[in-house]
């Protein structure tokens, strides 16, 4: 069992919207490109699942490297990248920024909650159950602060395009780190992070692979 997180390639267009598929223009020349080499790096990989956003960016990375692969895309909401509180948009533009500016100038501890949007903790509550509901119909069950896992699914490779900060609140949460404001995972754009599972007895425990380019061959 393996996941691999991935960030979506350069953005154009929109970045908020959510087209159905199939989706085009939702990624700069530089970003098709970064999908595309991000499919190569893939391409001896062996994936039976795979999550997206519905944000196009992430999508259209997803379409990209998946295409030639027998797998849907199933598409959550609850990878959407941080949500900016909509609220702030209404004011005059010298409010909205006098928020924007205090909140930048504050320390780091202090922007747990911030009128901005989403707080760190309300980003875990969106992201996290729902991500562990979908782990458990593939048939891996958090358990015993690891996992289980059934032997359906034990040797599947699941893949999840998403977002900077999405993903890091995902790896963050897989791999028990602290909660913190400011995240300590840095995804690049079409970057993929693998995480591995390690058997001890019944229960599987999740680690970061740093990984070289063999790490993708077959």
């Amino acid at each position: 069992m393996k996941i691999i997180l991935m960030r979506h390639g350069e953005n154009a267009g929109d970045p908020f919207a959510c087209p159905p598929p199939p989706v085009k223009g939702f990624l700069s020349e530089t970003g098709v490109e970064q999908a595309e080499k991000l499919r190569e790096t893939l391409a001896n990989t062996e994936i039976g699942a795979a999550f997206s956003s519905p944000y196009g960016r992430a999508l259209q990375t997803a379409e990209i490297v998946m295409a030639g692969r027998n797998v849907e895309i199933a598409i959550f909401d609850f990878l959407k990248e941080w949500d900016f509180n909509p609220l702030l948009r209404e004011l005059p533009t010298a409010e909205s920024d006098a928020i924007i500016n205090r909140y930048q100038a504050a320390d780091i501890e202090e922007t747990w909650k911030t009128e901005l949007g989403e707080g760190t903790f309300d980003l875990y509550a969106r992201i996290c159950p729902p991500f562990l509901a979908e782990l458990k119909k593939l048939g891996v069950h958090a358990s015993g602060g690891g996992f289980r896992i059934e032997p359906r699914a034990e040797d599947l490779n699941l893949a999840v395009f998403a977002h900077g900060g999405s993903l890091a609140i995902l790896l963050s949460f897989i791999l028990e780190t602290r909660p913190f404001p400011l995240s300590r995972f840095a995804f690049q754009l079409a970057g993929p992070a693998i995480i591995d599972f390690i058997k001890h007895k019944e229960t599987y425990y999740p680690q970061l692979v740093i990984a070289s380019t063999d790490f993708f061959r077959p």
